[in-house]
């Protein structure tokens, strides 16, 4: 008895003071002039770059959180878990008691709880993680990339490869529960050995031992970057990759939203061009912080706030529209419901739904998925040996190679044209289904309808001769040229030229380069160019 009751003096504190999660938003920022007027102090070049290309401006969100209000947050003891400069804020697990101390501050706007249903009754649950991806092990190998072929081959992406588009200069950023072997495998070798993969950050654990925690990153970068001779190839094997950990393996709390978010604006803070996340959340071991089915709608949660803010800056964020179809919830989960996002539903090798893919559309009505790419029996890489796997988690990763390899070749297109071409081509373009939205894409279409485009020139007040060349390029035109560049297929400025006429390229490579040309009535015009 004495025993009970001591335990019931322990019990009753922990369930009258129990922490939950908030995101506590400050009212202002400061320095704002100063980061806008040097804005190398809060973002990399290539970010900078990115903002350039796609004529995105600076804004508030890029800017810093003021530390000094962190430092007074600290002071009271409060531990931020996360800092988003994004939201203008930090989040944390909080006591009833803290959070009347953070309501005297006068920094403080507002504070947010996370919990959705304060009410909920029933024991804290287990959710199962990656519960549909179980995998077999394949112990004999073919030739000719033969495990990876139905993945590549489905999206017609192989048309890309053979013209040179495999994702060289393209940055992509993976977010997940961790990436156990990358560091050591055979099948990770290329990337490893050509200094592909550029860094990252353990969020989990808060250091930067991204090899540790969980194996489903690893089997996620593998459909991308994965690579044996002969055998295994990733559909953009040629990429860079920042590896970031965001996913706790020991529970499913709304925490690792958190982590995510972290994770997005440090890939933006570095320049990445595509993020891809095999991760998505409407369900918590603690059911008061559920989501329900309207809230899928792009704009309630935070992760889906985020990853549209990530779109906005530029950033083709490719997510996984769930694995829950076959389920009471058969929902797309966050952040796959926000607007910007690509979201990926999953097919079979006869293009037939997954039976675990989830369901759009988003609760505001939207088309989600965008498109769908092959997630049962999926070839990856894990434990040092080829493996099969099922699951959105790996029909995400394979299309983000294929848009890594389609940024690559038409570099100067924007993102929001790329989407619309992919959706465009894909083969239930005219009859979208809730399941795999617009169907499987076809990246040859894609690569021919954009060449068509961009062979012309896209005025007529101009002719370029000869294309191809193998010294001069010619421009004829009665109007005034103010501007002139040459760009790389992987969109870097070769050479800037002004009212000229004659372009001298006989010290560049052979290849394919993209011309832009700017009159001095504003029309502004590209034309792909091959030097031989």
């Amino acid at each position: 008895m004495k025993f009970f009751w001591l335990f019931l003096l322990f019990l009753i504190p922990c369930l009258s003071f129990s922490q939950d999660l908030h995101f506590i938003k400050f009212s202002d920022k400061s320095d704002v002039e100063f980061y806008y007027e040097n804005p190398t102090a809060m973002l990399s070049e290539k970010a900078l770059e990115r903002r350039d290309k796609y004529n995105i401006s600076l804004d508030f969100t890029d800017i810093p959180v003021d530390s000094t209000y962190i430092n007074e947050v600290k002071s009271l003891g409060i531990e931020p878990i996360g800092i988003s400069k994004w939201f203008n804020g930090f989040f944390a697990w909080l006591l009833e008691e803290e959070i009347q101390e953070l309501e005297n501050l006068s920094f403080i706007a507002n504070i947010f709880s996370f919990v959705n249903h304060p009410n909920a009754t029933g024991k804290p649950q287990k959710i199962k993680k990656f519960e549909i991806e179980n995998s077999t092990l394949k112990t004999t190998f073919n030739t000719n990339f033969t495990y990876t072929n139905t993945q590549i081959e489905q999206l017609n992406l192989q048309v890309l490869f053979e013209e040179g588009f495999t994702g060289e200069g393209i940055t992509i950023a993976v977010i997940d529960n961790g990436f156990y072997g990358v560091n050591t495998d055979e099948g990770f070798a290329y990337i490893r050995d050509n200094n592909q993969i550029k860094g990252g950050y353990n969020f989990v654990d808060n250091n930067e031992d991204i090899y540790t925690e969980g194996t489903h990153g690893t089997m996620v970068l593998s459909t991308i970057g994965g690579y044996l001779e002969e055998e295994f190839i990733g559909t953009a094997i040629d990429a860079d990759f920042y590896l970031f950990t965001t996913e706790n393996n020991a529970y499913e709390m709304p925490d690792e939203e958190v982590n995510w978010i972290m994770a997005a604006e440090k890939a933006d803070s570095l320049g990445v061009d595509i993020i891809n996340t095999s991760l998505g959340y409407y369900e918590f071991d603690d059911p008061r912080y559920d989501y329900t089915y309207q809230d899928m709608d792009g704009e309630t949660t935070y992760i889906s706030r985020a990853a549209q803010m990530a779109s906005e800056k530029g950033i083709l964020a490719v997510i996984s529209a769930g694995n829950a179809g076959n389920q009471d919830w058969h929902y797309i989960s966050a952040p796959s419901d926000a607007a910007g996002v690509f979201s990926i539903g999953a097919v079979d090798f006869e293009n037939n739904p997954a039976s675990f893919t989830s369901f759009g559309p988003t609760a505001d009505g939207r088309i989600k998925p965008d498109v769908s790419a092959l997630g049962v029996q999926a070839a990856v890489l894990v434990d040092n040996a080829i493996n099969f796997a099922n699951g959105t988690s790996f029909s995400s990763p394979i299309m983000a190679g294929a848009m890594a390899c389609l940024l690559q070749a038409f570099p100067e297109k924007p993102l929001e044209e790329l989407k619309q071409k992919v959706r465009k081509s894909a083969d239930l373009f005219e009859n979208p289904t809730d399941q795999l939205g617009h169907g499987i894409p076809d990246f040859s279409k894609i690569y021919d309808d954009l060449l068509s485009v961009d062979s012309p020139i896209l005025f007529p007040e101009i002719k370029v001769y000869p294309n191809p060349t193998a010294d001069f390029l010619y421009l004829q035109t009665e109007e005034n040229i103010k501007n002139i560049q040459l760009f790389s297929f992987e969109g870097k400025i070769i050479k800037n030229y002004t009212s000229t006429t004659s372009l001298d390229l006989k010290n560049l490579p052979t290849g394919k380069y993209i011309l832009k040309i700017q009159l001095e009535n504003g029309k502004v015009g590209q034309q792909q160019i091959i030097k031989k």
